[in-house]
């Protein structure tokens, strides 16, 4: 069949790009194809006009694909294009799946059991979990279980050697212990798991070439799509199966999965992998309007690790980009919560992590309006962070319960001993209050009687105040802020936790909640047909919405790094988000976080929106800086200066405030005693603050 006929009996429209990607089928390729382009389509009409046109044997090509779900649907668009007949022949598989192909292979030319594959996740994940717990990290979370994975999973796929494993740091865990003795658990029990089926097939293919001559004659045509996702385990095994035509497909501007070892370096470095070989791009993008295309194409260019192409696109200029700036950042939720009342079109909310989603669901839920959620994480409720805050919380309704406090009071800065603490309450009578214990016990220094008695009234208040002030006070005037400050804790989902608690302002009812929430999240169901959707960036990759909200762009968190291929990777996230809308694309933004001035910048917004960067404020006038604080201002300020919270002095240094008379504060300082100071003087002249 001549590529006229081809043209005439599968009327696919191509354009000119497209169509020279369709009719280049030997030697290497590599096509770079900008968002929306029809890469799919180009991909299975290739495939087409290779088995039509140029005598190719449907048995002789091999599809790569990155997940299994991409598998299917490739099959289904060739077989809706050319049969099924066809496309039954045609072989479509993940990675892992040709490994499994190449190991089967192997173990029956050489008479050996391939070891078993070790699929099941609760299996995984309790086996990680009992080597977090014996190499030393107590307690260990949902979340250090998946960081664990992770880098195991990295490790593999970037082939780091024996060297660079004992050098690799993951924060809160022995990780090269854990890492080495996990291959150990899989040796002994000849086990694999998916990375190992690609280092076991990567050894076979390098160990014996009469197995890679065979697979090469048995695929003498690859194709290989999303290429950017590529590992570079996998980028090595596709070389050596290479002898013939390889088709690559993908764009180093949207790599987003560096954190599971993606390799877009090897689409940079093709030619050089592969003499000879031909670089072709599409560049035509059919999804979004010009409004959007020209400032996704600008905000890429900034990155400088990548090839030069130019997205354009003839949909017609569309809605203007909008930055929304809402006046807080709680109050975000509820301008997305309208919109899912109304929703009729397809409406996505994407965000950098799945936590950024529970506060709109929980208000979803409450209101009973419909919405999809993409992935479904409960890692949140189990964080060190909502752990402790919770376990402090259910701490306020039930005083006497002594295994709860001894979780958390060395993060109440109360400065006892364990041993101590564990001894005198494990022989408390059931009818008293740990605090009672305590301070009754004899056992005390009169400083450590002071904290306990303030720790004692705190806890008196914390039920009778709103979740949101109950978590404040917690975190600013108990001495948590501090413990996490000291510990250098990711603190990004307290903002998520203080947002929940103003939509439930009930301490009881904000924990009961949680639960609810937790227990909700675990159960939902995919909804294909509802149109308001939420999800991370990374999950919505591939797919395409009319309307598209981004939210949570702030620094800090999109982007989270601030300089070389970090920076890059987070880039390329954040054109990915934005370049899934066809129609509409708006940025949220705000200027307060829960009433207070924040400094909170959005560079990414701004970048793309092409603005430049805000000129620094001009230094305040001498006379604005005499003048000082208002009294109002004064007495704002006060409010907070209550019994039992800490102070910072600059000369008497930190100490406790034990009683207030009006304008005047009793505090013990510890290295310089009781004094009596006039607050407002000390505010004023800016010589005490409260310990945050």
């Amino acid at each position: 069949m001549t590529y006229e006929e081809f043209k005439r009996q599968y009327p696919i429209p191509l354009n000119p790009q497209q169509e020279e990607a369709v009719r280049l089928t030997e030697g290497p390729v590599l096509l770079l194809a900008v968002p929306g382009s029809g890469k799919t389509t180009v991909l299975v009409t290739r495939l087409g006009y290779m088995l039509c046109c140029k005598g190719v044997r449907p048995e002789q090509v091999l599809t790569v694909t990155y997940t299994v779900a991409a598998t299917k649907d490739m099959k289904a668009r060739f077989v809706s294009f050319f049969g099924e007949e066809r496309g039954d022949k045609l072989t479509f598989r993940t990675i892992n799946g040709l490994c499994a192909v190449v190991i089967g292979y192997y173990a029956r030319q050489k008479g050996t059991e391939p070891f078993a594959l070790l699929d099941d996740e609760r299996q995984l994940n309790s086996v990680i979990r009992d080597l977090l717990a014996r190499t030393g990290t107590a307690f260990p979370s949902d979340l250090q279980v998946k960081a664990a994975r992770t880098n195991i999973t990295y490790c593999k796929n970037m082939m780091l050697t024996e060297a660079e494993i004992h050098a690799h740091k993951v924060d809160g865990m022995d990780f090269p212990r854990i890492y080495f003795e996990y291959q150990d658990y899989l040796l002994r029990s000849r086990r694999m798991d998916y990375d190992d089926q690609m280092v076991f097939t990567y050894r076979i293919f390098r160990r014996y070439p009469d197995i890679l001559s065979h697979f090469q004659r048995r695929w003498p045509y690859i194709c290989v799509d999303e290429a950017q996702d590529t590992s570079k385990i996998q980028h090595a095994i596709l070389r050596l199966l290479a002898s013939g035509s390889i088709f690559m497909v993908g764009d180093e501007d949207q790599s987003i999965y560096g954190f599971r070892a993606a390799w877009p370096q090897a689409l940079l470095a093709f030619e050089q992998f592969f003499p000879g070989a031909k670089v072709l791009k599409l560049e035509t993008n059919y999804r979004s309007s010009r409004a959007i295309v020209e400032k996704a194409d600008a905000f890429i260019r900034r990155n400088q690790s990548r090839r030069p192409k130019q997205m354009r696109t003839d949909n017609r200029q569309g809605s203007p980009i909008r930055r929304i700036l809402l006046a807080d950042y709680s109050r975000q939720y509820s301008y997305l919560l309208k919109i899912a009342e109304s929703c009729e079109e397809s409406t996505a909310v994407l965000y950098r992590n799945n936590d950024s989603a529970l506060p709109l669901i929980d208000l979803l839920e409450q209101r009973g309006v419909p919405y999809a959620c993409r992935q479904r994480e409960g890692f949140f409720f189990t964080s060190p962070l909502v752990r402790d805050i919770t376990d402090m919380l259910e701490f306020a309704f039930d005083d006497g319960n002594r295994d709860l406090f001894l979780r958390f009071y060395y993060k109440l800065d109360l400065k006892l001993k364990k041993a101590v603490v564990t001894k005198l309450l494990y022989g408390m009578p059931q009818d008293k209050s740990v605090f009672e214990t305590l301070l009754e016990s004899g056992r005390l220094e009169p400083w450590q009687i002071g904290k306990v008695k303030s720790m004692q009234t705190h806890y008196s208040k914390l039920p009778y105040l709103t979740s949101f002030a109950a978590i404040t006070r917690l975190v600013r005037y108990m001495g948590y802020g501090d413990y996490l400050q000291d510990q250098r804790s990711d603190t990004a989902r307290l903002d998520i936790l203080l947002s929940l608690a103003n939509q439930t302002p009930k301490v009881g009812q904000l924990l009961l909640r949680l639960r609810e929430l937790r227990e909700r999240i675990e159960r939902l169901e995919p909804r294909p047909d509802c149109p308001f959707v939420l999800s991370t960036i990374h999950a919505s990759k591939g797919l395409e919405y009319d309307h598209v909200i981004l939210i949570d762009a702030a620094e800090g968190l999109l982007p989270s790094a601030d300089e070389g291929e970090e920076l890059e990777e987070e880039r390329r996230l954040f054109y990915v988000g934005a370049t899934r809308a066809k129609k509409q694309l708006e940025f949220l933004c705000y200027e307060k976080r829960f009433g207070e001035a924040s400094d909170t910048s959005f560079p990414f917004v701004s970048q793309f929106l092409g603005e430049e960067p805000k000129k620094p404020q001009e230094p305040e006038s001498r006379s604005a800086k005499a003048a000082g604080p208002s009294a109002e201002q004064l007495a704002v300020w006060m409010k907070d200066y209550i019994p039992g919270t800490e102070v910072t002095h600059k000369i008497f240094g930190r100490g406790l405030l034990t009683r207030r008379e009006g304008t005047f504060a009793v505090i013990s300082f510890m290295e310089t005693g009781t004094k009596k100071v006039d607050l407002s003087t000390c505010l004023r002249q800016k010589k005490i603050r409260l310990r945050h």
